[in-house]
């Protein structure tokens, strides 16, 4: 079975089931490096922290994206 023939079957597929696929086929060609996501982890835990704290300024998206 060539790409093209899997491709074209692929794209037969219901909505859900091409997610799942693109997916898989995302994280096959950019493999998640597990120190920087431990290290995400730790950041938004410490944003959250401060956020509870009333320590964190924010902002709108109004006003992030204007």
């Amino acid at each position: 079975m060539s790409a093209h023939d899997i491709l074209y079957g692929a794209l037969e597929l219901p909505i859900d089931e091409r997610i799942i696929l693109a997916d898989a086929i995302n994280q096959s060609l950019n493999p998640i490096d597990k120190e920087i996501e431990k290290a995400w982890l730790v950041e938004v835990e410490n944003r959250l922290k401060l956020l509870d704290d009333g320590k964190l300024e924010t902002i709108s998206y109004q006003d992030f994206f204007a």
